[in-house]
């Protein structure tokens, strides 16, 4: 059971859904206020310490630092959005985490598909390496394509659902509360954008990286992140790599005559590539459930604004500012 369903119970309040648009967002009028501004500045800073994305960076380690900076975005917008009395912006922005919610899901479902082909690929590795017979004998290249074959089946497991757009709402929004939860937005629909750029690139999918427009300190490093996001997500990456290799060495097991010395060289570059995946996979699992945890914490914090009116408010981040639980209040 995905975590969205499990909560979902307990979270009864749905506004209106936010629409979708063209590629730029229009952000209004930046109204200063002390809690808001902070925000807004700490935000900035940290979306200009991901540049430059040069065209050699990883795309798994990019998107997991993206991550990193949406989970902080969002534990921050708790005490940005306390005291602002912005009720109807609160309530209206319900929707928008659910649907973040389901985002995590949805990338953790790829992420656990991802593992799962790297799993097979080390056992058709395991197969060819530990035979006793030089060159492999039959029963063994056939017992190592049908691993393979198995990585690459359509139906070997359930297909992961879809990765959602986030698109956000394009009204301008001049409150505090307001131009936090923009901010919320539009870093979470960049991190949409990425995630199925780099998760989902070669399934066709249209991808939009969003850009923004208004007087926040915060859109002009945003805007630069996503128009290099986008450059960067045109670049093969680690999970490309490794698709790759894996072609070439099943193509040479399919082969009427197994060439010995081009099999060890494919297969030892699976393996590299297949390492490769390891530590990028984990690092943006980590960073995806903190995510989540953030999410649910906003999300939490905006119920309990609306339920119970003026609530005490309690720390949602733990160590470095990654959410170490979800309760959480907005005064």
């Amino acid at each position: 059971m995905f975590l969205t369903d499990k909560y979902h119970a307990i979270l009864p309040f749905h506004a209106a859904g936010a629409g979708g648009g063209g590629v730029r967002r229009r952000a209004g009028k930046a109204v200063s206020k002390p809690a808001a501004s902070r925000f807004g500045a700490a935000l900035s800073a940290r979306l200009r310490s991901l540049l430059p994305l040069s065209a050699s960076s990883s795309p798994l380690a990019a998107l997991a630092r993206l991550a990193d900076l949406l989970a902080l975005t969002l534990a921050d917008a708790v005490p940005a959005l306390a005291g602002e009395g912005d009720a109807a912006a609160v309530a209206a922005h319900l929707d928008a985490g659910v649907a973040l919610l389901d985002a995590c899901n949805a990338i953790t479902a790829r992420l656990d598909r991802i593992r799962r082909r790297r799993l097979l690929s080390r056992f058709a590795l395991h197969l060819l390496s530990s035979s006793s017979c030089s060159p492999p004998n039959s029963s063994v290249i056939r017992r190592a394509r049908a691993a393979l074959a198995d990585r690459a089946a359509p139906g070997s497991s359930p297909p992961p659902p879809p990765l959602p757009s986030l698109p956000f709402d394009q009204q301008p929004r001049v409150s505090g509360a307001g131009g936090v939860l923009l901010a919320v937005d539009a870093v979470s629909s960049l991190a949409a954008a990425a995630a199925t750029a780099v998760l989902c690139g070669g399934e066709g999918v249209e991808i939009v990286f969003p850009l923004v427009s208004g007087d926040f300190p915060w859109i002009e490093a945003f805007n630069a992140v996503s128009s290099q996001l986008a450059a960067l997500a045109t670049k093969p990456g680690e999970v490309d790599a490794a698709d790759e290799a894996v072609r070439k060495l099943t193509s040479l097991l399919d082969g009427e005559v197994v060439d010995e010395a081009a099999v060890r060289a494919a297969a030892q570059e699976v393996e590299k590539r297949t390492e490769e995946l390891t530590a990028p996979l984990d690092r943006l699992s980590d960073a995806v459930n903190a995510v989540f945890r953030a999410a649910l914490c906003l999300r939490n914090a905006e119920l309990g604004s609306i339920m119970v009116g003026p609530a005490e408010k309690t720390p949602c981040t733990g160590q470095h500012g990654v959410v170490s639980q979800p309760n959480c209040g907005i005064q």
